[in-house]
């Protein structure tokens, strides 16, 4: 029987690997709430500073990022697959909650 540490295990090989991809769902989580909440710009700018930040082209202190430098692979692909997730899950809700109102006619009344 498959118990978590093997799943685990067969998926990230070492300690770092997994902590890297925590951190990307934790970011990916924020940037989503960011886009939740209506600040759809800023939602961006943050994906795009954390994915830089990630991969180590913007420069920054060295000593919160090495664990996400070390594996910048599993961060940067959990944070886009979070981010985006959460994208479309705010943006199919905002299609359904308008699709659900109801209509109302010319006249003043509701179509039922």
């Amino acid at each position: 029987m498959a118990t978590v540490e093997n799943v685990l295990s067969s998926v990230f090989s070492t300690i770092p690997e997994l902590h890297s991809g925590q951190l990307g769902v934790l970011a990916g989580v924020v940037v989503g709430l960011l886009y939740w909440h209506g600040y759809r710009q800023s939602s961006l700018v943050l994906l795009a500073a954390f994915y830089l930040l990630a991969l180590g082209i913007v420069p920054a202190s060295a000593r919160g990022l090495t664990v996400v430098q070390s594996k910048p692979w599993y961060f940067c692909s959990f944070l886009v697959l979070t981010s985006l997730t959460a994208m479309s899950t705010a943006a199919a809700w905002a299609r359904l909650s308008l699709s659900t109102r109801p209509r109302s006619l010319p006249d003043g009344r509701k179509d039922v």
